[in-house]
């Protein structure tokens, strides 16, 4: 104990988060040669305190072997398990170890595995091990809120939220896992709900690391920095250790624009927990901030390793290449991005640039055509006409000139006339496009009908042939305005007019003569 409070003390005076995280306690080597004797002479009780005195002393191998033995011996000793899981993370070597535990057969080993499978955010399997464990246990607070942490990860926020609030009716009085619940209420803005959970927490227990969290989680979402960075280094105070509260007050930091401190929080974070990839993205995202795009791509490339099928990872290491002017390697990023589901939907619309960039045009039609589909325009000739947004603009601009160009007028015409809900400079742009395509219709007419220059000419009245009127009143997007949808009605019907008294041979009546 002496040297864990001389640890600490050191600890608070090193400035440097990365120094920080080697300090050790001075007194560990002589514990561990005590403790080793009785070890190999098999007179050893404390299993558990050897296994982290090696731990301490970074003998992370050694440590999991003894820890494994002590849970062996004692299975209900859930810190052991927890130890178990850090040095597993932390080593690296998951695939490699899992079939070397030789863990005991009993319960115990079915909530270790579940929480390992959490801790290495492979979120669905560690959901359904929870599930079946809840079979068993179906009052277990702990279960549902690991399930809705299960949830959290994989950003069902609402699946999530139900989640906390059944454990909270169950268990009104607990506080653990409660600072993620307070994340929820933050992303989905509501405040109300959030004042009233900091309300009761403090009732419960203001001096925890949980409670400290939430307050600052409350007065982050008010827009108050400055306190909500004073309400995480309470939480701190209280456990340095609490990796979240480095992880939110980094966040703090970036909003307050203070980058030295944010790094240095999210750094001690790291030190803390390497397999939390939200100090690694946190990390990538200020660097990129200050323009160092290769520190960035180094972060960000973290993040993905440990959530691989995040699309957020992807696209933010895509633009580090796009900033850096590898092309081809952000196209591959978004690619992957898009596949992964995109929530966000920030890959299509870059997939599409990247391609027009390239010169590969029929690619970014393709993009371009899943951004309106996205967008609910899919038939952008069919229906009403919806609002238009700045991607969706972008979208019909392309589309329109590129129909041009592969000879799709009708498909031109109709991007032409959804881009007339615009105001800027694509409006003008349709306009120009509908009156070429109507100067062609109008060549198509005099070719259709026959002209002195063609040397034929053909009745409407031997043939059915007229001048295709409907068509040039749809390419005139004045039509209404300028009367030639009242004229060409009328003239319609005085040509069916006259072909009827012409074919009962009502002469007078058909030239108009009485």
């Amino acid at each position: 104990m002496a040297g864990e409070k001389r640890k600490e003390e050191e600890i608070a005076e090193v400035p440097d988060p990365v120094e920080k995280g080697q300090v050790k306690n001075p007194e560990l080597k002589d514990l561990e040669e005590e403790l080793a004797m009785l070890y190999q002479h098999e007179k050893l009780d404390g299993l558990y305190l050897y296994g982290i005195t090696l731990k301490g002393l970074e003998r992370k191998e050694e440590a999991r072997r003894i820890l494994l033995e002590s849970v062996s011996a004692f299975p209900c000793n859930w810190s052991a398990w927890l130890d178990i899981i850090s040095i597993s993370s932390d080593l690296n070597d998951v695939d490699e170890c899992r079939k070397d535990l030789n863990l005991p057969n009993h319960w115990m080993s079915q909530f270790f595995e579940a929480a390992f499978e959490l801790e290495l955010q492979r979120n669905e399997s560690a959901k359904n091990l929870y599930l079946q464990l809840r079979a068993t246990f179906p009052d277990s607070s702990y279960l549902t809120s690991q399930l809705a942490t299960c949830f959290y990860n994989m950003r069902s926020f609402d699946a999530s939220q139900a989640a906390f609030e059944e454990m909270r009716k169950r268990d009104p009085y607990r506080l653990t896992s409660l600072d993620t619940y307070s994340n929820i209420l933050f992303v989905k803005e509501r405040s109300a709900a959030l004042s009233h959970l900091a309300r009761h927490v403090v009732k419960i227990d203001k001096y925890t690391p949980e409670a400290c969290s939430i307050i600052g989680n409350y007065y982050s979402l008010k827009g108050e920095h400055e306190k909500a960075v004073i309400y995480f280094q309470r939480a701190l105070s209280l456990n340095r250790h609490f990796t979240p509260a480095w992880i939110l007050m980094g966040h703090e930091f970036m909003e307050m624009k203070n980058t030295p401190a944010a790094i240095d929080a999210y750094r001690t974070a790291v030190t803390l927990n390497q397999r939390d990839y939200r100090a690694w993205y946190g990390l990538g995202q200020t660097y990129e901030l200050l323009s160092l795009h290769y520190y960035a791509l180094f972060y960000y490339r973290r993040a993905m390793m440990l959530r691989p099928d995040d699309a957020r990872m992807w696209c933010a290491m895509a633009q580090c290449y796009d900033l850096m002017g590898r092309k081809v390697e952000a196209l591959r990023c978004y690619e992957k991005a898009h596949r992964c589901g995109d929530r966000e939907r920030m890959a299509l619309p870059r997939l599409a640039r990247l391609h027009r960039d390239l010169g590969q045009r029929r690619q970014a039609a393709a993009y371009y055509t899943q951004m309106l589909e996205q967008n609910g325009l899919g038939d952008v000739g069919a229906g009403p006409l919806q609002p238009v947004g700045l991607s969706t603009e972008e979208a019909l601009r392309f589309l329109m000139a590129y129909t041009t160009e592969e000879g799709c007028w009708e498909d031109a015409e109709a991007y032409a006339m959804r881009l007339l809900d615009t105001s800027g400079p694509e409006k003008d742009e349709a306009k120009a496009m509908l009156r070429k395509l109507r100067q062609r219709d109008l060549g198509q007419c005099r070719k259709a009908l026959g002209s002195t220059a063609e040397g034929s000419y053909v009745s409407p009245l031997d043939s059915e042939i007229t001048f295709p009127f409907n068509q040039l009143a749809s390419a005139n997007i004045e039509a209404d305005e300028d009367g030639w949808t009242e004229d060409i009605r009328n003239f319609q019907k005085a040509v069916t007019a006259m072909s009827d008294s012409v074919g009962t041979n009502e002469w007078k009546t058909a030239t108009g003569k009485h």
